[in-house]
């Protein structure tokens, strides 16, 4: 994925209004973003500095050379390892700046800076995390794509695995079919419950064995052209079971609600505050522990946050989930959760895998 140059000149547009003199961009993340470069350099400094009127420099140990695409009106800076490199890098302003830094800059090196440039002026900078919250055309794209590579895994999983098995196994299984759709990288390691692990919003995979009558609760996503895609559905394993359906329908026409509401003006604290009043009106309220949704992009979890006090406004290109679930410890739990992308007068929804209740089947039992 190659970036649009149009990011990195919004970058220095969004720093001007800061009145900052200079950006520091760390964030493995950022630096995808802003470059469509990706760098593993691992414990060894890499950052991008963004000054308004001069090309960014970016500073990096030079064994990583061969990392470096072709960059317009960037300046590659190298250091070895008997340089310091927060040294290099503080050699190229003055110690009367004011400098943005993002929010993943190790502390150590800003603590050295400090050392190099005690009179600086510093803040925590958001700029390119906000900028990264509207998604363009190419990254809508990606992400549908994605969406849909996600809902052939969770059908495949319906159809071809075959139970009892373990959690763990259904993980491999999921790995397995994200491969089998040239996804070799998932989003994140798969939430899989069964039963009484479902009632664990973020259940750790075990070796536990599904039962007859039992909730199973799949969360899963891979990683499509960098873009990850996110999706849950919860299915039951064995005969109808009425309260299980109750709970779910209440679930699911709370989500679905839920997604109606969204366009852009809307606050996001008012979609989250939906969800627990629905959730309220039932008495199930307490049995929702999370927030209902999270930003979704280069990162599983990025920008935006769905929860009742965030009261900033859903805008245009943005993309996040909804995923309202409800957890009764000791018993089990359901989420449903799809991912959204906001449009001029609504959103469309990118997950279209069935959300109707759907009844598993023991193999040779």
């Amino acid at each position: 994925m190659r970036s649009s140059p149009s990011r990195l000149t919004r970058c220095i547009q969004e720093i001007d209004l800061n009145q900052y003199d200079h950006l520091v961009v760390s964030s493995t993340y950022n630096l995808k973003y802003l470059i469509g470069a990706n760098f593993d350099t691992g414990e060894r400094m890499t950052v991008l500095l963004i000054t308004p009127g001069k090309n960014g420099k970016l500073f990096i140990h030079q064994m990583f050379s061969n990392q470096i695409p072709e960059l317009n009106g960037i300046e590659i800076v190298y250091y070895s390892d008997d340089m310091d490199p927060v040294k290099t890098l503080a050699s190229h302003f003055s110690n009367n700046v004011r400098l943005g830094i993002d929010q993943t800059w190790l502390c150590s090196y800003f603590i050295d800076l400090l050392k190099h440039l005690p009179g600086i002026k510093f803040e925590k900078s958001t700029i390119v995390e906000k900028l990264r919250e509207i998604k363009d055309s190419q990254e809508i794209d990606i992400l549908r794509q994605s969406a849909k590579i996600a809902d052939a895994v969770m059908y495949q999983i319906l159809q071809l695995q075959h139970f009892p098995c373990t959690e763990r196994d259904v993980a491999a299984t999921i790995k397995s079919f994200f491969a089998e759709n040239d996804v070799n990288e998932l989003s994140f390691t798969p939430i899989i419950g069964f039963g009484k692990n479902s009632a664990n919003p973020h259940h750790t995979i075990s070796d536990q064995i599904c039962q007859l009558d039992q909730p199973i609760l799949i969360d899963m996503g891979g990683l499509f052209k960098n873009y990850c895609s996110d999706i849950t559905r919860t299915f039951y394993l064995g005969r109808r079971n009425q309260k299980f359906e109750d709970l779910y329908k209440v679930i699911l026409d709370t989500q679905l609600q839920a997604i109606d509401m969204i366009k852009p003006g809307i606050a996001f604290s008012e979609i989250d505050l939906f969800v627990r009043s629905s959730f309220k009106k039932w008495g199930y309220h307490s049995y929702f522990t999370h927030r209902t949704g999270h930003g979704i992009g280069l990162e599983l979890h990025e920008g935006v946050s769905i929860h009742k006090n965030n009261h900033d406004l859903v805008a245009p290109g943005m993309a996040f989930s909804i995923e309202p679930g409800l957890y009764f410890p000791n018993q089990y739990g359901i989420r449903i959760e799809d991912i959204v992308v906001v449009t001029d007068d609504g959103c469309e929804v990118l997950n279209n895998c069935s959300k109707e209740v759907q009844y598993l089947e023991l193999i040779g039992v």
